[in-house]
């Protein structure tokens, strides 16, 4: 078998595609010629030198994506963690806001108008000592208040309760009976038409925001 021949067949032959008679001149053509058999086993070294730069870059390739799914999934449980102290702390916080609140009785409400120079406070109390009142107010396009929501809460003596156990009110500002400063610094002519829903539990009052102005400003 010449040189060339058997060059061209050792790949083949070191993949087994070879057929048992080829085999048989390829090996005993080995057994005579010192240089191709050191041509065979020198391929041979490198198709395993290959196939193990090979293998050592996949294993790298694996160790690296295990790495990143690690690292993914210590993300995963940072996030979630973090998503499951937020939901305990909102249900928390709802459970202490809403939950520990209710719409109010109008019975259990004390209520009073202060008027001071053309201010006029619509003032809510708590009859309970140990209870108190948070108010919710629904603003027009205009920018004041008509509709009042009256809600009673226990006092837990947090700030809030104890700035609130003398009562909460909502402030009307007039320029005369018949108009009302706006918080933005503007001015509303009010018409009997303007009034304020005051929301309880077990009912709902109306008032004429003109009847909380204090007459006797104009006498002054």
């Amino acid at each position: 078998m010449k040189h060339s021949v058997f060059k061209d067949l050792a790949p083949a032959y070191i993949d087994k595609l070879t057929s048992e008679e080829t085999n048989e001149q390829i090996e005993s053509h080995m057994d005579q010629c010192e240089e191709c058999r050191n041509y065979l086993n020198k391929m041979k070294e490198d198709l395993f030198s290959e196939y193990e730069n090979e293998r050592i870059k996949d294993k790298r390739n694996i160790d690296y994506f295990k790495k990143v799914r690690s690292k993914n999934r210590k993300k995963i449980t940072i996030i979630a963690s973090s998503l499951l102290a937020m939901f305990l702390i909102l249900i928390t916080a709802y459970y202490f806001l809403f939950v520990n609140m209710w719409q109010a009785n109008s019975s259990d409400v004390e209520t009073n108008i202060q008027n001071q120079g053309t201010m006029a406070t619509l003032l809510f109390k708590a009859k309970k000592d140990n209870h108190y009142i948070i108010l919710t107010e629904a603003l027009t396009d205009e920018g004041y208040t008509d509709t009042i929501f009256v809600y009673e809460k226990r006092n837990n003596f947090s700030s809030p309760a104890n700035r609130l156990k003398d009562g909460g009110g909502i402030t009307f500002t007039f320029e005369d009976e018949n108009t009302l400063l706006l918080y933005n610094g503007e001015k509303k002519k009010l018409t009997d038409e303007d009034k304020i829903t005051i929301q309880y539990k077990d009912k709902t009052d109306v008032i004429p925001i003109k009847s909380l102005y204090n007459k006797s400003n104009d006498a002054e």
